[in-house]
């Protein structure tokens, strides 16, 4: 449970195979790139022309950061920790605004911050990791309109995003927005990452790209996923139901813990007894994640699993909230 991906592929056997059997390795995946380009767009109502893919959205990630963070580089804390590690491999400075105490932001702060320090890129994670919330939408904006007063960007890592609502997405060549298909398509195996990028801004980002940055094969099973829409429909529902299951599952004992209301595949848990309550499921077969980071000592994350487990997850949670009653 300390992974957030797939308890199982979204692709059965016999498509599988047929990818394979359709893929010409003898051949750059010239056609496949474009197909996979066009199945994407459509599915998320963007251009083709501006989204390019790479291995996974953690490359995504570095490449915007050599290409336009020379100036430094500004994320919450906590946030997904690889903001930081990224800027470190290159030697660019890197800032954090912190949390509150209960994991939240003070909004203002972060903004003052990016005024203050002019990073050239700011990360942020929507819905956030490690916490699961769905920031507020003005928040994004405000976010998005600092970092275009001190000529910098906006990347917005939606990893989860498919997991939350609709919401309204800043427009602007100072935005980039940061994708995969190792989430809620369950295709983490096949490293797909997608940055969606306009103007000079795409060109910045994609200048050191590889010329064919997927293999053939990927990209055939990743359009084979994209093409079946009512496939991929109940596909996205079964993956919103293992969300459910999950956070219903750790309900039973909110008078123990606190949670943060989840948008993504996993359920983050603090409090005095998040802890306890994680060496008590990792004892019992469950393994969630917890953290070095001494500003979350005292938290963990669960993410979702196969539904034959939830019956005998929930019992365990259930029999831990009565031992500690």
């Amino acid at each position: 449970m300390d992974r957030n991906t797939s308890p199982k592929s979204p692709l059965s056997k016999e498509q599988i195979l047929e990818a394979v059997n359709s893929t010409d390795i003898e051949l750059y995946p010239e056609e496949e790139l474009g197909r996979f380009k066009e199945l994407y767009a459509k599915q998320n109502g963007f251009s083709a022309e501006n989204i390019e893919v790479a291995n996974g959205s953690d490359e995504w990630l570095q490449k915007i950061i050599m290409t336009l963070g020379k100036n430094g580089v500004m994320s919450l804390s906590p946030d997904f920790v690889m903001y930081q590690t990224y800027s470190n491999q290159v030697g660019y400075r890197y800032y954090s605004v912190p949390a509150r105490e209960d994991y939240s932001f003070d909004y203002e702060l972060a903004v003052n911050e990016i005024k203050a320090k002019k990073p050239s890129v700011f990360f942020i994670s929507n819905p956030h990791n490690p916490t699961g919330v769905l920031l507020p939408s003005h928040f994004i904006k405000e976010l998005a309109d600092a970092m275009k007063s001190v000529g910098g960007y906006l990347v917005i890592d939606e990893a989860y995003g498919e997991f939350a609502l609709e919401r309204p997405i800043p427009e602007g060549d100072h935005i980039i927005i940061v994708r995969t298909m190792s989430k809620v398509y369950g295709l983490a195996g096949l490293r797909i990452g997608i940055a969606i990028a306009t103007g000079k801004t795409y060109e910045a980002i994609t200048r050191i790209n590889h010329p064919y940055p997927l293999n053939g094969l990927t990209l055939n099973l990743g359009s084979a996923l994209l093409s079946d829409q009512k496939r991929l429909n109940e596909w996205f529902e079964y993956q919103k139901d293992l969300q459910k299951s999950l956070a219903d599952a750790f309900e039973t004992v909110r008078r123990h813990i606190k949670i943060k209301p989840t948008h993504t595949n996993f359920v983050f848990i603090y409090g005095d007894k998040a802890r306890d309550l994680y060496e008590y499921l990792y004892q019992n077969g469950y393994r969630g994640r917890v953290y070095d980071d001494a500003n979350l000592k005292n938290a963990a994350r669960f993410s979702i699993v196969h539904e034959k487990e939830y019956p005998k997850l929930k019992e365990l949670i259930t029999k831990w909230g009565e031992s500690h009653d």
